[in-house]
This record gives C-alpha cells, sequence and structure tokens, in this order.
C-alpha cells in the first residue's frame, strides 16, 4: 500500500504537466505512388503557436518528390491541454 501511496502524492503534489501549454500540428498530404494516390496524416506536437506555425510553413514549402502538387498539402496548428 505504500509503495502505491507515495508516487501517487508526489504526482498530486508536483502538477508540472498539467500547466504546460501543447500546439499540436495536424498536417495531411497526398503522395503518389505505383498503383495510385496515397493521403498520410499526421499529429505532431508543439510547445508553442510559433513553432507549430514554422513546423507547418516548412512542411507546406518542402521538396517532396512524390507529392502530387504543392496543394496537395495542409497543415492546422490546434492548441492542445
Amino acid at each position: 500500500m505504500r509503495k502505491l501511496l507515495i508516487p501517487l502524492l508526489a504526482g498530486l503534489a508536483l502538477p508540472t504537466a498539467v500547466n504546460a501549454e501543447t500546439w499540436w500540428l495536424m498536417a495531411a498530404g497526398k503522395f503518389n505512388q505505383a498503383a495510385g494516390s496515397t493521403a498520410h496524416n499526421w499529429a505532431i506536437p508543439t510547445n508553442s503557436e510559433q513553432e507549430c506555425e514554422f513546423a507547418g510553413q516548412k512542411f507546406l514549402n518542402g521538396q517532396y518528390p512524390n507529392t502530387i502538387g504543392t496543394k496537395a498539402r495542409g497543415y492546422v496548428c490546434v492548441k492542445g491541454k
């Protein structure tokens, strides 16, 4: 019982992760494959809105050889808990 109680109390006394703000980069893209196009989705945690926007623009402006055009990619930044 004591082995479970001490970590539980320590977790309640030190709520460091509760106040952390996370922004999620939600990105999607269509890519050429031999049998046709396939869609891929990603959800990537970032530390701030600015970091999320920077990573999203990097994703949009990157050179991807198998991408179906530049309009086949998109992203949105979403604030998490």
